[in-house]
């Protein structure tokens, strides 16, 4: 790649660049010299914007009918699909993977997000007997609100959670499919 992207934080809705102003470049661990792009270093304060926006996003999320949740989650799955092959072959520049794993690793994703997708017509509630006469007890099933995930690269060398230099170019490509 001649002229690296910079790729940017997604919080509320927009690309924005770290408050920190901190930002790293990510290389081909084949070709050092191949610099693949500059991410963004997130800060405790890009956190917590991203969670606030999150917080006020939930309400409307959550009374979205399950099915059409699915059908994001579809459309997300879809669109996957259509970029696997530049989705597998970023991964592999970036991991030094055989092509062939990384569609297969992309191939899971896109499973996952299907089957999760079809989660939406099936989310049952339970019915259970009451110690109480005439009373019926029964379960829904409803979105608990927001939740944050932070992911241990266990390659590159790198085995704790650390001020890390890497991050994958595919994954920041993959989340364009879920916005």
């Amino acid at each position: 790649m001649s002229n690296p992207k910079n790729y940017k934080l997604y919080i509320d809705g927009a690309w924005v660049e770290s408050v920190s102003g901190e930002a790293f470049a990510s290389d081909n661990p084949a070709q050092p010299k191949q610099i693949l792009g500059t991410f963004q270093k997130a800060c405790k304060e890009d956190v917590g914007k991203a969670a606030e926006a999150a917080e006020v996003a939930s309400p409307k999320w959550s009374e979205t009918p399950a099915p059409r949740r699915g059908l994001e989650l579809l459309r997300a799955a879809q669109l996957l699909r259509d970029n696997k092959e530049q989705l597998a072959r970023e991964m592999t520049m970036e991991m030094e993977k055989v092509i062939q794993e990384s569609r297969g690793d992309i191939e899971e994703a896109i499973d996952a997000t299907e089957y999760m997708a079809g989660e939406g017509r099936r989310l049952l509630g339970f019915t259970m007997p009451s110690e109480l006469r005439k009373k019926l007890c029964w379960t829904t099933r409803m979105p608990v609100g927001i939740c944050g995930l932070i992911t241990l690269e266990l390659s590159h060398g790198h085995s704790c959670l650390e001020d890390y230099d890497r991050t994958d170019m595919w994954e920041h490509c993959a989340l364009q499919a879920f916005i």
